[in-house]
């Protein structure tokens, strides 16, 4: 048992996971529930017991998708979105071996979109991603259906103040290293 996992979550994410009653309404309202190995308020559950090892192990971190559906169906307003992400950066932190590894390489390449232009360039992602398993063309049907009605724009568009994206992702950086003076 960990007694600092709730005590690093809570202040990370800036949530209050104690406020869960368990009810199940996050786990009801998840369209992904039933690929996760372990249900949203479960995992909710294992941080407040303490069970680092086996909430940072677990599927479900990986396969949220950050919808917030679960965070809007919450009755006491714990954004469960936001401790899924916590946990993925804390696996990470702690060296977990991650489960879902492709999943895992998304986030990366999107990150490197949204770090380099302000916003996501989905192409550019995209391309990126399937590039380095070499599984570019796997999805080609599906690709050229999203350039077909202008979901996939060829050029990038960039925030003009990278001084205020700069600002963002070090506030964030700095966030995310306070695993350690979580107090």
């Amino acid at each position: 048992m960990d007694a600092d996992l709730l005590k690093i979550v809570n202040h990370v994410s800036r949530q209050k996971i104690g406020m869960c009653w368990h009810c199940s309404a996050c786990s009801g309202g998840c369209p992904f529930v039933n690929h996760m190995d372990i249900l949203p308020n479960h995992v909710i559950r294992l941080v407040q017991l303490g069970q680092r090892k086996e909430v940072l192990g677990c599927r479900t971190i990986w396969l949220c998708v950050g919808c917030h559906t679960c965070s809007c169906e919450c009755p006491n307003l714990v954004d469960i979105a936001a401790v899924m992400d916590v946990l993925r950066q804390l696996a990470i932190h702690d060296g977990i071996q991650v489960s879902e590894k492709d999943i895992y390489r998304f986030h990366k390449h999107i990150y490197r979109s949204i770090r380099q232009h302000g916003r996501l360039h989905k192409l550019e992602a995209l391309m990126r991603f399937k590039l380095s398993p070499g599984h570019l063309f796997t999805d080609l049907p599906v690709g050229l259906k999203m350039f077909s009605k202008g979901k996939l724009e060829l050029m990038p568009t960039n925030v003009e103040d990278k001084g205020d994206l700069d600002r963002i992702f070090s506030y964030y950086d700095k966030r995310r290293r306070s695993f350690e003076s979580y107090e």
